[in-house]
């Protein structure tokens, strides 16, 4: 099979859209004979070391904020006319854009309007709202790519052409020490029962989140023998929850750093705020609880824009209220403290939920995900002409 060489435009805007992209362009390069793919466009280190020419910088765009921010719109539809320009220019054989909806719906668009071709890998959640924009990506985007099982069904039910390639999640969460090097290594009991506690990675997240967890741990550990993780991935608001920490006062916990997968897998159960980590925690097996808070004013009004019949990503792929939701006003001390407490005193139900979310991660895919995703894509990078039909 003969690949003549061809330019491929690719375009990612985080961290963790860089690391994906990163791995399919690894991916595709080694299907092909060696010079016949060169990548360009948006992304960071990890799309370099690969040999994408990175137009523009992932942290660019990373500290803009959202699109529709006034003040860094012009930043933004700057990347934007350089992607494009340069695209009308090297007359790419196909676009790859990887999640970062609010930049890559836009480009898609403009790119559509120039003939290129357009996949998209990961999707935005118009299932969760403004499910009108659906509309728009049927006539922009020509294949989806989707990690999460309803999503295939979404999409094709509104006639898109869409793949399910299974979650990357799937090939990194894992432990990596036994329970008893992770309790040793941190000086941890392992005759009491050990709750992690994951107010989130954001700043408002762990301002809205923490306080509320402290105080349920506070009630729960005046009552029973337990240990609390607080476990954490980045030095970057070790000031913030240390202060929290000193201002709520709470039970004695243990602050994890840099070991978040062993601290979750070898808990007995975990309060998570709601995101990709209630999904992490499923692979893992841990029993959770979500929670999630945000400013009154925004969750009126996401009232009126979100539709879905849960909250929590682990309920949504279970099909089912696996575990307990707790957001918004449901979120207290007493509930959480609440929650708690019956599953903990519950055996059986913590089986239950250990069983459902096994369910969870067998719907999540096997592994492989981006390398299903380079599978799906390589036929659009063969001879024949895309501009006479779609693989």
């Amino acid at each position: 099979m003969n690949f003549p060489p061809q330019s491929v435009l690719i375009v990612a805007g985080e961290a963790s859209g860089d690391m994906y992209a990163a791995e399919l362009v690894a991916d595709l390069l080694a299907k092909v004979p060696p010079n016949s793919l060169r990548f360009f466009g948006c992304g960071g280190k990890r799309m370099r070391e690969t040999g994408v020419e990175t137009l523009v910088d992932i942290h660019r765009l990373a500290v803009l904020g959202p699109f529709e921010a006034v003040s860094h719109l012009r930043h933004l539809y700057s990347a934007l006319r350089l992607l494009v320009n340069e695209a009308r220019t090297k007359r790419p054989r196909l676009a790859i854009l990887v999640d970062f909806p609010d930049f890559n719906l836009r480009l898609a668009a403009k790119l559509k309007a120039l003939g290129i071709p357009v996949v998209y890998l990961i999707s935005p959640q118009v299932w969760a709202w403004r499910s009108g924009r659906v509309e728009q990506m049927k006539k922009t985007i020509d294949r989806m790519l989707v990690i999460l099982p309803f999503e295939k069904d979404f999409y094709a039910e509104r006639g898109m052409e869409v793949d399910y390639v299974g979650h990357p999640l799937v090939d990194r969460v894992r432990v990596s020490k036994t329970k008893g090097e992770f309790f040793q290594a941190h000086r941890l009991n392992e005759t009491v029962p050990t709750v992690s506690l994951l107010p989130g990675s954001r700043t408002k997240e762990i301002q809205f989140h923490l306080p509320v967890l402290l105080q349920a741990a506070r009630w729960l550990h005046w009552q029973r023998p337990v240990q609390f993780l607080l476990p954490s991935a980045s030095r970057l608001h070790r000031g913030l929850i240390r202060r929290i920490l000193a201002e709520e006062g709470g039970p004695p916990l243990a602050l994890i750093e840099y070991d978040t997968y062993n601290a979750m897998g070898h808990s007995d159960l975990a309060v998570v705020s709601s995101g990709t980590a209630t999904l992490e925690t499923a692979l893992l097996g841990t029993p959770l609880i979500t929670v999630f808070k945000i400013s009154n004013l925004t969750w009126i009004i996401g009232q009126y824009l979100v539709r879905v019949p849960f909250y929590s990503l682990v309920n949504l792929v279970a099909g089912q209220e696996l575990v307990p939701e707790l957001f918004q006003s449901d979120f207290t001390a007493e509930r959480l403290h609440a929650e708690m407490a019956r599953l903990l005193d519950q055996p059986e139900r913590l089986k239950h939920v250990r069983m459902g979310l096994a369910s969870v991660k067998q719907r999540l895919g096997a592994g492989g995900a981006i390398h299903n995703a380079a599978e799906r894509i390589l036929p659009w990078l063969q001879d024949s002409p895309l501009a006479e039909g779609t693989p």
